[in-house]
């Protein structure tokens, strides 16, 4: 039983259910922006709003909240790499942005919120955060600059789809939204970030357990195949890497396509089955 993993099942499952609505959210959006299929736009709008402030809550708390808890239980390492934080410090601060500077040992331009780092990782604002000081210079992440910028980007783009929710969810309860177009604009331009965010989780999480294949007991180097070779694996990549791409152009284009046509009406199912519908 790891209860890790069922945390980690949570906060992607919160990632997935946000991704949904702010496509549904986004689509509503356009309709009530561009002044058509306004019934549809409202629904889409509602729902979306309604679902996606409660998702977002539960990303931030308690999946979220926890995930990071248990990073700094389990992978200290990991969680000093993703803040930047070189040196052990009592009243670790939070690092919103800076440039980390991995042969120097240090940050350059910090921008930081004093003592709440050490707040979200243990509960108070007076416990020690350890730095990578702490731990041998092999047992580091091989990519801390890469770690560290995927992790704030999605903590951003996470913060940003907070405000928009929360900021939704208030016109909404006020009966205002779908007129107000300043709001609702923040609710389309969104559309693709919950993607971005996602994918910078997936990178954060997979460049964060380096060097580790299990963590601290097997090494990524000692867990590859010997018998399987480099030009088998890069053949392998970039076909799944055209795949990848030829879908992203389908989905783009089958997507583009069905928003453009609008819902579904009345009509065009009586002529697609032939007999009247009722949807009373």
């Amino acid at each position: 039983n790891n209860p890790w993993g069922l945390l980690q099942y949570a906060h992607t499952m919160c990632g997935a259910l946000i991704t949904g609505v702010f496509a549904v959210s986004a689509v509503g959006a356009f309709y009530l922006l561009e002044r058509k299929h306004q019934e549809s736009g409202r629904a889409f709008v509602s729902v979306g709003v309604c679902v996606g402030t409660l998702a977002c809550a539960l990303q931030i708390f308690p999946t979220g909240d926890l995930h990071g808890k248990y990073l700094a239980q389990h992978q200290p390492a990991t969680m000093a790499a993703m803040e930047g934080l070189f040196n052990s410090a009592r009243g670790a601060p939070l690092v919103i942005m800076v440039q980390p500077d991995i042969e120097e040992q240090k940050i350059d331009n910090p921008l930081v919120v004093n003592k709440t780092l050490s707040f979200l990782a243990y509960g108070t604002t007076l416990a020690e955060v350890r730095g990578l000081n702490e731990f041998p210079r092999d047992a580091w992440p091989t990519n801390i600059p890469l770690l560290y910028f995927a992790y704030h980007i999605m903590v951003g783009l996470g913060t940003w789809m907070v405000a928009v929710m929360a900021l939704a969810a208030f016109l909404l309860w006020r009966g205002v939204l779908f007129r107000t177009r300043w709001a609702l604009w923040p609710l389309l331009i969104s559309f693709p970030f919950p993607y971005i965010a996602n994918t910078a989780g997936w990178i954060t999480a997979e460049v964060g357990r380096q060097p580790w294949l299990v963590y601290g007991l097997v090494r990524v180097s000692e867990g590859y195949s010997r018998q399987v070779h480099s030009g088998n694996t890069l053949f392998t990549l970039l076909g799944f890497m055209g795949l990848y791409t030829l879908l992203a152009i389908l989905f783009i284009f089958l997507i583009t396509r069905e928003i453009s046509r609008g819902p579904t009406q009345e009509s065009d199912l009586s002529v697609a089955y032939g007999t009247p519908v009722s949807l009373a």
